[in-house]
């Protein structure tokens, strides 16, 4: 019955609409404009094999998505299922709507800039995941 608080960090504190939305206002310009000048600023650094893990999450990644995935997820069950975990977040319905927003967000910003640009990278493009299907056999899906 009110806003996302952008710098939720799993406790809820309820402060009047008007100022929880300048909050986030101010959130999202420096996601979206101060703190991402470049790609690798918005969307994260390269990961490739070999590398050490997390080599350094991007401003988008962090705030706003990270914070959806944990504000929508259930503290109520032990991993916070389902949003609120990797491996059960695509079961939550706001799923689907939650990354529309994010891949809206990206197409956003890749106006702000003239040098906002996608990725070239092609390891990047080439890299595949694996997800399973309906009948949950392995599905391999690419960036590309």
């Amino acid at each position: 019955p009110f806003p996302v608080d952008l710098d939720y960090n799993k406790i809820d504190v309820i402060i009047p609409t008007d100022l929880q939305i300048d909050q986030n206002l101010n959130i999202m310009y420096r996601q979206m404009v101060s703190g991402a000048k470049k790609t690798q600023l918005f969307m994260g650094q390269p990961y490739r094999a070999g590398d050490q893990p997390d080599p350094g999450a991007g401003s988008l990644e962090n705030v706003p998505h990270g914070t959806m995935h944990t504000w929508t997820g259930d503290p109520a069950q032990p991993n916070s299922e389902d949003m609120g975990n990797f491996y059960s977040a695509a079961r939550d319905p706001i799923f689907f709507a939650h990354h529309g927003n994010i891949d809206r967000l990206w197409h956003v910003w890749r106006g702000l800039r003239p040098g906002n640009a996608d990725f070239a990278d092609a390891d990047w493009l080439d890299t595949a995941f694996l997800f399973y299907d309906e009948e949950a056999r392995p599905v391999r899906v690419r960036v590309r």
